[in-house]
């Protein structure tokens, strides 16, 4: 999860634009091009950090997108170039602005530099419900003293990567004291498959259900009916080359990893069953692929 969209639209989905649109007092957006062993720096900052009054960072067009109308990346559609395409902004955040107005600004600087136009549509989409598997769940409570103080961790900025090393399982592990700030996720990938390892503390199943949906890319609800918070880790396999939602299962290989359907019922005791329903769009009818000069 990216932490920007935290910090940008959370309450998005019910918050009525203002009448007279919010811009940051000067921001800078350009195009940049990725090369080899080039560090981007993940769009952040903004209400609530500790940078309330600048955003600046790197992101791709579907990222702002995500964080300018609060939708996740499953609930966008345009071309393909927005996934791909990466853009450094700096913007500075008028003093006292709330997340509800940083997320205006940031739409109306889509607007203005990029003449994006989008509307809001309902479409029939595959969806999964996230259920107790038949054993019930593998999960281990969290300890809510050690969240507390996880949190007063990260306020201070107390947490260092962990280090990195590789399982005999063949996916990447770490410490098990590591310290980490709720999730961390560490991928290996090849020509051939993509490994993704999530270790997680204090998660809730809503939080579980959305990160499975970053993977499916497509929704998934909460129907276990579990109310607490839990440590746990999920490990799986995916094809690299996958780039839509799936409505199916991906069949294993010799000598491949578990999917992620497998993953979560061996390894969470829970399961994920396949329907299809309704769901918000937001679509692109046209957003430029140059942004206009700053």
């Amino acid at each position: 999860m990216i932490r920007a969209a935290i910090l940008l639209a959370c309450a998005l989905a019910s918050a009525a634009q203002s009448e007279t649109p919010q811009t940051f007092e000067a921001a800078s957006i350009k195009q940049i091009v990725l090369t080899l062993g080039r560090r981007l720096t993940p769009l952040d900052g903004g209400p609530g950090t500790k940078s309330p009054t600048r955003l600046a960072g790197t992101a791709n067009m579907k990222t702002l997108l995500r964080l300018a109308y609060g939708v996740k990346p499953y609930q966008v559609s345009g071309p393909a170039w927005i996934d791909t395409e990466t853009f450094e902004i700096a913007a500075i955040v008028p003093a006292g602005a709330s997340k509800v107005q940083a997320a205006e600004m940031l739409r109306e600087l889509l607007v203005e530099r990029f003449h994006l136009a989008a509307h809001r549509e309902t479409r029939r989409m595959p969806t999964y419900v996230l259920l107790l598997g038949r054993d019930g769940p593998k999960l281990r409570e969290a300890n809510p003293a050690a969240e507390e103080d996880e949190e007063k961790a990260r306020a201070a900025g107390g947490f260092q990567r962990p280090r990195v090393t590789m399982g005999p399982d063949g996916f990447p592990q770490i410490p098990a004291d590591a310290r980490i700030p709720g999730t961390f996720t560490v991928a290996l990938s090849s020509a051939e498959f993509l490994r993704t390892k999530l270790f997680a503390r204090h998660q809730n199943m809503d939080e579980l259900s959305g990160t499975i949906a970053e993977y499916l890319k497509c929704p998934v609800v909460d129907q276990t009916g579990l109310t607490g918070k839990y440590d746990f880790t999920l490990a799986f396999e995916s094809d690299p080359q996958e780039t839509t939602e799936r409505t199916q299962p991906r069949a294993a290989s010799e000598n491949a990893g578990p999917t992620i359907f497998t993953a979560v019922q061996e390894q969470l005791g829970l399961k994920l069953e396949s329907q299809r329903g309704p769901i918000e769009i937001l679509v692109v009818d046209r957003v430029d692929r140059v942004p206009a000069q700053n």
